[in-house]
Order: structure tokens, then sequence, then C-alpha cells
């Protein structure tokens, strides 16, 4: 009974096969295909430090909340300073990272080994430090108040900047170096931004720690 089948089936002509379209994802070329990209590129284009802005503020305020879980507090959870890390990216972080990026890419075009070292450097230099300092001084402000906060800001900055720094140089330099030379200049906010998650729970638990 199954002999007839069996013929009938081996008689079928080849079936075409056509080529999946590739969703690749095309790095240095500058071109992001579909999926969450295409709607994220189109947001960039038309509002570029905005889209910044809320994706850091809302990265900023994950970071927190895990920082938070990792080393919950006696007190229970600190609504104000989930708040408070949420503006430094949304206020601070974000803008400051596309004029910073846009400023350092014309000063040291390019994204060579030589260009991408200097570019790197620079940031471990200037923007990571002053990173740091803005959100020591907004934790203290949050839980001190404006003047008390501002007057403890060179305490924190002496006792814990320097260690903070030298974590960084752990960890900062191999983004820098793997994000300048493989990411568009456009995407490059999207990436450290998606960086700063693992690094500002670590921020956010260097902020909490008393003066």
């Amino acid at each position: 009974m199954l002999a007839p089948i069996v013929l009938a089936f081996v008689r079928m002509p080849p079936l075409a096969l056509q080529p999946v379209p590739s969703k690749a994802l095309v790095l240095r070329g500058g071109a992001i295909d579909a999926g969450i990209g295409s709607a994220y590129a189109a947001a960039l284009a038309s509002h570029p430090i905005l889209t910044k802005s809320l994706t850091a503020g809302t990265i900023f305020s994950l970071s927190d909340v895990s920082g938070q879980t990792i080393a919950p507090s006696p007190d229970g959870f600190d609504l104000k300073r989930t708040i408070t890390s949420a503006l430094v990216g949304l206020l601070y972080f974000g803008p400051a990272l596309h004029f910073w990026l846009e400023m350092i890419t014309k000063i040291i075009p390019g994204f060579g080994v030589g260009s991408t070292l200097c570019k790197t450097l620079l940031g471990q230099c200037f923007f990571g430090p002053a990173i740091t300092a803005v959100f020591f001084g907004s934790s203290l402000v949050s839980v001190e108040g404006l003047a008390s906060g501002l007057s403890k800001l060179p305490a924190k900055i002496k006792q814990d900047l320097v260690k903070t720094w030298a974590a960084g140089l752990c960890y900062w330099p191999f983004v820098d170096l793997l994000f300048y030379s493989l990411l568009p200049v456009k995407w490059i906010p999207l990436g450290y931004n998606m960086a700063s998650f693992l690094w500002t729970i670590f921020l956010s638990l260097q902020a909490a720690k008393t003066v």
C-alpha cells in the first residue's frame, strides 16, 4: 500500500527555496536594519538630544534600582535616590555625552588604533571624572539638601573619586576601544548608555557611601 505513496513523493519536483533576507547589524557602515533599530534610528534623527537623554535617564534609574537590590538599605527602598539617578542621566549624562562625542570626533577624526586610543585617553581624563563628580554631588544634595550636600562634596571627591576613577580604568577603556572601532558615531551614545547600566550600579553604590 505504501509503494504508490512513496513513488508519488519521489516524483515530486524539487522546491525552489528563496534566501531569507538578513537582518544583520552593519556596524561600521552606519545602517541598522528593522527591529528596534529602525524606530530608535528615526528618533535619533528627529530628536537626537532628547532621545539620548531619555535613554540615559531610563538606564540610570534602572541601574539604581539594581544597585539598591544588590545592596539594600536598612531603611528600605530609596525612591529619591532613584529619581536623582534618573535626573542625572536625563539632564546631564545624555546631553553631555551627545556634545562630548560631537567635539571629540571633530578634534580627533578617524577610527584607527591611534585615534581611538587618543579618544579613550581624553575620555578617561576629563569626561569620566566630570560625570562621577556630578553624580556624587547630586546624590549628596538629594540626601543632605543643597547647602549641606555641596559643602560635603569636596570631602566626597577626596574620599571616593580616585578609587572610582581607578575602577573605571578597568572597564571604560575596553568599552571605548570596542565602540569607537565598531560603531558609527550616531550609535555610540546608545552603546555607552547600555554599557553605563553596569557602571551606574557601581556608581550608585559608591555615591551611597557616607562621607
